[in-house]
């Protein structure tokens, strides 16, 4: 008697079906996993390029702080008034520094605040806010806010001397 096994031939439907499987399962891995990378490289490096900025307009403002207008008031208050968002005066972005009513596409404002020390002479606050469109919350419709006003900040501070 022939046995039905030796007269089979190439691979069930089952057979292809369960290998069409495990590649579409491998495939979905290989991709999911190429747009969390991608995503975690955009993110690394706005916080590089972000970090890059910071240190620039803190190394800037640190030697020159003379150079600067101070700001004598040292409440809470009045240097919140003159760092509003939609104050900001300086943008941001992708190694550019520049003036923000020249590039209003930048996606992030900075402005800084030179306070004297009321009970140190010759030392100064320096208080830098940093703003981002990414940083915020997303509107409704899941997009970042147009309006600077709405952007998410960091603010840094750190004393100079006036030496």
């Amino acid at each position: 008697m022939m046995s039905p096994l030796k007269n089979q031939k190439g691979i069930s439907i089952l057979e292809s079906l369960l290998g069409m499987a495990m590649i579409t399962l491998v495939g979905s891995f290989f991709i999911s996993g190429t747009i969390n990378m991608r995503k975690v490289a955009k993110e690394s490096g706005t916080k590089n390029s972000l970090y890059k900025q910071i240190n620039d307009v803190i190394e800037n403002i640190r030697p020159n702080v003379r150079m600067y207008q101070i700001n004598y008031s040292t409440s809470d208050k009045s240097r919140s008034e003159a760092l509003a968002l939609d104050k900001l005066p300086m943008a941001w972005g992708n190694g550019k520094i520049m003036p923000a009513k020249e590039c209003s596409e930048c996606p992030g404002r900075y402005g800084f605040v030179v306070q004297a020390s009321p009970e140190f002479k010759g030392l100064y606050l320096v208080t830098v806010r940093m703003s981002h469109k990414d940083w915020s919350q997303a509107q409704g419709d899941g997009s970042p806010p147009s309006n600077p006003a709405n952007y998410g900040f960091q603010d840094y501070q750190f004393v100079v001397n006036s030496q």
